[in-house]
């Protein structure tokens, strides 16, 4: 491929807040467009609706060490694949986070953050935007998974994203990929990637599996009756929860 990016998902002068308003109206905006438009000039006919995916990295900063073992088993099992290395998940500074305290005594102060994957969603604004039909549908999980070979680089699935990621510079890691929303462009590949939930691992997402914390959880070294990274079912009650985390962190 040789298209270049045709525009950036959000501009870099724009406020965390200002951005967050404007991904809002989008939003409202692209599910119409998914409703009525893009999907039924695909289909001839009435839009078809998305399977919910079968699961949803689901996050709780809470928990979180910092220690980016996620992004780096995230770029890595990609990479195997022969697909773009760049992390679907990253990893933010956030004073807000209020940690556990089962993480500080395990731990200590290690510092406060927030993990950013992207949350499926339902009606995937990504999905009925692009216009080369290359975010599928994976039927064996129900991700919205972004096909590498069709991708055209064109930037719409990205800037159709509803939900911003922290400023870069608040970034945990030193890694810059001018990501503004939690779909990505590589210019290496020249092609956006997001979050597809490991589909071709049968122990499910990598980022789980590996992630200390949830290690150290099955362990029973730390006592939580839930997981630092997790992937529940993606149902509506679980998107709305996370949906209203991430709005309310970000804002």
């Amino acid at each position: 491929m040789t298209n270049e990016p045709a525009e950036s998902a959000a501009p870099s002068t724009l406020s965390r807040r200002d951005f967050i308003r404007q991904a809002a109206a989008g939003f409202v905006a692209v599910t119409a467009i998914g409703v009525g438009g893009v999907n039924v000039m695909r289909a001839g006919g009435a839009p078809r609706d998305l399977a919910h995916s079968t699961g949803v990295v689901m996050p709780d900063p809470s928990l979180c060490i910092g220690c980016l073992t996620c992004e780096v088993v995230c770029s890595r099992v990609h990479r195997e694949q022969g697909l773009s290395d760049k992390p679907r998940i990253r990893i933010f500074n956030d004073p807000a986070t209020s940690v556990a305290t089962v993480i500080t005594e395990a731990y200590g102060d290690r510092g406060k953050y927030h993990q950013s994957p992207c949350l499926m969603c339902p009606d995937a604004p990504c999905h009925h935007v692009c216009p080369a039909n290359a975010l599928p549908v994976v039927p064996t999980v129900n991700a919205r998974v972004i096909d590498e070979d069709k991708c055209i680089a064109c930037g719409r699935c990205a800037a159709a994203c509803p939900f911003p990621v922290f400023p870069e510079s608040e970034a945990t890691g030193r890694e810059t990929h001018g990501q503004v929303t939690r779909i990505t462009y590589d210019p290496a590949k020249n092609v956006y990637t997001k979050c597809d939930l490991c589909f071709w691992r049968e122990e499910g997402p990598a980022c789980v599996e590996a992630c200390p914390v949830n290690v150290r959880i099955h362990q029973g070294i730390i006592h939580s009756d839930h997981l630092c990274l997790d992937k529940p079912a993606s149902t509506p009650e679980h998107w709305a929860v996370q949906s209203a985390q991430d709005w309310q962190i970000n804002l």
